[in-house]
């Protein structure tokens, strides 16, 4: 639908407020596609600008850390 909107100007910024509205509330395979279908989508509106907001939309997950059950010694030879 955005590949429609004219000027590429225009597109241009519709696609950069998305970008910032979607700021970290995307899944992986979201972002993924996001990347691999943008060049085709906006055309000649495709810019680092928008490329650079696309690394960030993944949602931070937590860390995950795993219980230590049992120290092990190092034995130094």
């Amino acid at each position: 639908m955005l590949e429609l909107v004219n000027p590429p100007q225009y597109r241009h910024c519709i696609a950069m407020e998305w970008m910032r509205y979607n700021h970290r509330r995307c899944e992986y395979g979201s972002q993924i596609y996001i990347q691999n279908t943008m060049s085709r989508v906006l055309g000649t509106a495709h810019q680092l600008d928008v490329e650079l907001l696309t690394w960030d939309l993944v949602k931070p997950q937590a860390v995950r850390t795993q219980a230590v059950k049992k120290k092990r010694r190092l034995l130094w030879r």
